[in-house]
């Protein structure tokens, strides 16, 4: 079954089980109704921002949207609570090829959001937006260059470099280079 349809599918129940109309969950989550019923219909597999707001209307995760019922399993086994083995890392599907981010927590139910994100060459966003509350975010570039604008405020980071910051500031990191880019980012408290 398409993956998108999934997440839709969890949107609807969710709104459902709150007893929101979509007009009052779009309204909520500042997007159009129209964007709400394309979802749940699995049309659109909407934007990582738009999950977000929904997300957070709807009292849950973004990765709780992502998450199959494979993935509940899975981590009633022991090791699985704890250690998050190279091959079993979890993908975080976004509508932007450009963008691929895996887990590197066994879920996104602690204290902290644990990430290693790829950007491929001339990765730019038009965006600027927060993504979490009373937290931080500490990057660390693994490969390539990256920049991060936080406010108006720019940097330019090599592999090595690290920087740390208040997610709930306006913030992009983008790939301007013509070679991909890997970085390492912690999140608290988790974003997803």
């Amino acid at each position: 079954m398409d993956e998108n349809f999934n997440i839709g599918k969890k949107v609807r129940k969710l709104r459902e089980n709150k007893k929101m109309s979509t007009k009052e969950l779009a309204e909520k989550a500042n997007i159009s109704a129209g964007m709400i019923s394309q979802l749940e219909r699995g049309s659109t597999s909407g934007s990582v921002e738009t999950l977000r707001k929904i997300a957070k209307v709807l009292d849950t995760t973004l990765a709780s949207l992502f998450e199959s019922k494979q993935d509940t399993k899975k981590h009633r086994n022991y090791e699985a609570l704890h250690v998050v083995r190279k091959k079993d890392r979890r993908k975080i599907s976004f509508p932007d090829p450009l963008y691929k981010c895996e887990m590197l927590t066994p879920d996104l139910q602690g204290d902290i959001e644990f990430v290693l994100v790829e950007l491929e060459a001339n990765r730019i966003t038009g965006d600027k937006l927060p993504h979490t509350k009373g937290g931080e975010e500490c990057d660390f570039v693994l490969s390539g260059i990256i920049e991060i604008q936080i406010g108006s405020k720019k940097y330019t980071l090599k592999e090595g470099d690290s920087i740390r910051f208040n997610p709930e500031i306006p913030h992009k990191i983008e790939n301007k280079s013509d070679k991909k880019a890997s970085y390492i980012s912690a999140i608290t408290p988790p974003s997803f």
